[in-house]
């Protein structure tokens, strides 16, 4: 063998064998040295190494690494010195990468608007709150003109009743009104002029029947604050309209309004009345809109249920896409991938089973959240299932029992939540994390039953190895169909019994 060759070798050799250190998280930001995490005692470090063989040091505490060069920890954080500080040693020779951290900059003070309060303001949709920081309380729809009292760190506050009232972003309103001023005495001591808003009066009601939707017809008048809830036992549908006088004395019911069985009104308050829809069966499904000055709840007729999922219309949702990789794994695999693999897979699997199936998207782009619900609903989607792969924030210990765990928000949802959980607890064998009421955005439509499937968590090494594994997408595509044909089986019984 010749001088040069062994030279050449032994290039080689020492280039494959320099450790290597590839940090996923915390990743500093772009023309940036340093990550940013939020302030907490201890967080983890997550990434791979290579040679897979090699030692790792993270603050001078060993660290795990897997077979394929994966390594996640748990450290406490130094807040004076900002570092983590890693070393990887193989056969003598080393790499050293110290990795710089700090805590989130804080958000930008709000200045306070020159507002004269009361004012009359318009609506862009959005959401509105219990309270500035509170919970989703309602969901207005664009165009809708309220009165607002009070301004807070950025939120308007919009009375509902009584001493009821709710809070809205301040870019979800169009303020134009100039003619209101502040409450109480003016500089020249003339009385505050407090803007009015004449509360609608309802007078009556229809219900009339279509092909997949039974529409109640409110005439209001105008676009007004409302909030639609579900109960399950009875089944019914509750809609209360904010600031609006009933004189509801007639409802007129065409021939067939089932599920609809009977509309009921109440004004428990003055300017609140609502409407409760009694259900012949569990809720499949309702929407909201408006068509000039009417108000329109359209209750979902329940699809026709035949052997497994033959003759449903389901759609599909790969969370994630394009530039947004969703969370990424030790070795690189990113979610956004892992979701589309198999969503397409679960799409052949489906079909096979005689379901028409949609996906939000089928390569690697990127759609809104609006546009993928959307999706769903141009295409009177039967079920939506959004597929996703879960990962910790800042301060959580990883060392836990993380598995697998199945989203949803409306009641209407539940059932189809705990069918698929325990369909892929069984299948994928991971630990039971149970199923989450949580107000996330693909599970808020109300036109047919939605659940998100957290189905590993990508960021463990080993959760990792498992959804890159061959049969992986096969398996969560069967658990998902299993955990279908279940509900469906399972609702078939519940009608018979009705």
């Amino acid at each position: 063998m010749s001088y040069t060759l062994l030279t050449l070798l032994h290039v080689l050799n020492i280039f494959v064998l320099t450790p290597s250190i590839d940090v996923i998280y915390p990743r500093p930001l772009e023309d940036s040295d340093t990550s940013y995490i939020a302030r907490v005692d201890s967080n983890f470090i997550f990434g791979s190494i290579h040679p897979t063989e090699a030692m790792l040091s993270i603050n001078g505490i060993e660290v795990k690494v897997e077979e394929n060069g994966a390594f996640i920890t748990f450290v406490p954080l130094d807040w004076n010195n900002k570092r983590y500080e890693l070393t990887a040693i193989h056969d003598g020779d080393s790499a050293r990468y110290n990795l710089l951290f700090d805590v989130y900059p804080p958000a930008k003070p709000i200045t306070q608007p020159d507002l004269t309060l009361p004012r009359l303001i318009e609506l862009k949709g959005g959401v509105a709150r219990t309270h500035p920081k509170g919970a989703y309380y309602l969901f207005p729809d664009s165009g809708t003109v309220v009165f607002t009292d009070a301004w807070q760190n950025g939120y308007y506050r919009l009375p509902l009743t009584g001493n009821h009232s709710v809070w809205i972003q301040g870019k979800y309103v169009i303020d134009n009104d100039t003619s209101a001023i502040q409450t109480g005495i003016s500089g020249d001591s003339e009385p505050a002029i407090i803007p009015e808003i004449q509360a609608p009066v309802v007078w009556k009601g229809r219900i009339v029947q279509s092909d997949r939707w039974v529409d109640i017809i409110i005439p209001v008048g105008r676009k007004v604050l409302y909030r639609i809830s579900e109960e399950t036992d009875p089944p019914r549908i509750v809609v209360e309209l904010f600031n609006v006088i009933s004189h509801l004395d007639h409802f007129a019911y065409s021939p067939d309004t089932e599920p609809v069985k009977e509309v009921v009104w109440d004004q428990p308050e003055d300017r609140l009345l609502k409407l409760y829809i009694s259900l012949s069966q569990p809720c499949w499904g309702y929407k909201v809109n408006w068509n000039e000055t009417d108000f329109i709840v359209s209750v979902r007729r329940p699809p026709v249920l035949r052997k497994g999922v033959k003759g449903l219309n389901i759609t599909i949702d790969p969370g994630h896409g394009g530039n947004d990789h969703g969370a990424i794994g030790p070795t690189g695999l990113t979610e956004k991938d892992a979701n589309l693999k198999t969503a397409l897979v679960l799409k052949r699997l489906l079909e096979k089973k005689n379901a028409v199936v949609t996906l939000t998207r089928s390569d690697d782009t990127y759609r809104g959240l609006m546009n993928r619900i959307n999706v769903a609903e141009d295409a009177e989607a039967d079920i939506l299932i959004s597929l996703h792969h879960n990962a910790l924030p800042d301060g959580v210990n990883p060392f836990t029992e993380l598995g697998t765990g199945t989203y949803y928000y409306r009641p209407q949802s539940r059932d189809l939540a705990n069918a698929l959980q325990k369909e892929l607890i069984k299948r994928l064998q991971l630990p039971d994390e149970g199923v989450y009421y949580n107000n996330l955005a693909l599970v808020r439509p109300t036109a047919m039953p939605t659940v998100l499937i957290e189905a590993a968590y990508i960021m463990l090494p080993e959760h990792e190895a498992l959804i890159k594994s061959e049969e992986y997408p096969e398996k969560l595509a069967e658990a998902i169909y299993k955990g279908l044909c279940r509900h469906l089986k399972e609702t078939k019984k519940h009608r018979k019994r009705d």
